[in-house]
């Protein structure tokens, strides 16, 4: 069954003549008819008597008819608001990020987006970056915000940035007037770091073991936030991406953030979508969003 058929059987029926049909269709009769026979042939009965020059119903026909019209007014409904709604963003949009992104990047760039997208509803996933990935490739995810380096077949990568790392301090101690510290001040201190089940955690871990720093860890945390109240109570230093620091109450809360002197390490911010997929207007709203969030 096909809607051209379901089209010129509907015609047919309401014009009471395959001729004045076809002519309605702007087709030939010999099309129309065969179009029809098809259908015929596709339900397993006739739909038409033909009647001389005419037709009428079949009790077939009639049951087809109300039917048809169903699905053919269907039809011209998303011919004329599936492009309206893709443009207006309607339908879900499912996005993930990793925990040390989250709270820094989505609430913004989500209150934004639906802002402009208000018709949308967007569903969140918080999780690490394997799992993100998978997801994505899954298709259960339209995108995530995550950091590379990311290896999966299945999935395209975009850089929407970067981001320093910085040092945060006790408020009070002795380095917290400095503006900015260097690799030799930090060796020897009590650190607090995050744990390596996070990929931050891996990348500030290699490079500390590559500086030969961190070597007295008093804390390892799986979460950013808690990482920063230890610090607060003096436990140690930490280093944290510049993400943390722009949401951070500083001084207020307890704690200083500074610069490394010199080259600093970084992390690349980016987003994770399906290969071969083509991005939504939503999703490509959503990385600009997460870019600019990030300048």
């Amino acid at each position: 069954m096909e809607i051209r058929q379901l089209e010129y059987f509907v015609a047919a029926a309401e014009a009471g003549s395959i001729t004045r049909a076809a002519e309605r269709c702007r087709v030939a009769q010999p099309s129309l008819s065969q179009q029809v026979h098809r259908l015929e042939k596709s339900l397993g009965g006739p739909l038409f008597d033909r009647l001389g020059r005419g037709i009428a119903l079949t009790d077939a026909g009639r049951a087809l008819l109300p039917r048809a019209r169903r699905i053919l007014a269907e039809v011209r409904d998303a011919r004329a608001h599936v492009r309206d709604d893709a443009e207006e963003g309607v339908g879900e949009f499912r996005v993930g990020a990793i925990p040390t992104m989250a709270p820094y990047v989505l609430p913004r760039a989500i209150a934004a987006l639906r802002t402009e997208f208000p018709r949308a509803t967007v569903s969140v996933r918080e999780d690490l970056t394997e799992r993100l990935v998978q997801a994505v490739a899954d298709g259960e995810l339209d995108c995530a915000v995550a950091s590379s380096p990311i290896d999966h077949d299945n999935v395209e990568v975009e850089v929407a940035g970067e981001e320093p790392m910085l040092v945060v301090v006790p408020a009070g101690h002795a380095l917290a007037e400095a503006g900015d510290i260097s690799l030799a001040a930090l060796r020897d201190l009590p650190t607090v770091t995050l744990h390596e089940v996070h990929c931050l955690g891996r990348q500030i871990a290699g490079f500390c073991a590559a500086k030969r720093l961190g070597t007295s860890v008093v804390c390892r945390t799986t979460q950013i936030g808690t990482a920063l109240g230890f610090v607060s109570l003096g436990m140690g230093v930490s280093i944290v991406p510049r993400m943390a620091a722009r949401e951070d109450a500083g001084p207020r809360a307890g704690r200083v953030f500074l610069e490394f002197r010199g080259a600093a390490p970084r992390r690349e911010i980016t987003i994770i979508r399906r290969a071969g997929t083509t991005s939504s207007r939503l999703g490509g709203h959503f990385a600009r969003l997460i870019g600019a969030g990030l300048r």
